[in-house]
């Protein structure tokens, strides 16, 4: 079994979860900076999920590289 199924379906997963994150984002009350200054909070817990997340599939999809072979075992 080729590693390009498992890369693609974990490529997938985190692409959906981080989809999931930016519909979690209010809009704000008015449209002006204060509107944009009164939801800094939620603003800054998406941008660090949103760059922990890449942070963690760039660095899966470097140790996918150091895979060479996986062994498809079926039960008996």
């Amino acid at each position: 079994m080729g590693k390009e199924r498992p890369v693609a379906f974990e490529d997938a997963v985190l692409a959906i979860i981080m989809t999931i994150l930016v519909l979690e984002l209010k809009k704000p009350e008015t449209m002006n900076w204060s509107g944009l200054w009164a939801l800094r909070a939620n603003f800054f817990a998406y941008a660090l999920s949103f760059f922990w997340i890449g942070l963690m599939w760039a660095s899966h999809h470097n140790n996918w590289h150091l895979v060479k072979k996986l062994i498809d075992k079926q039960l008996v």
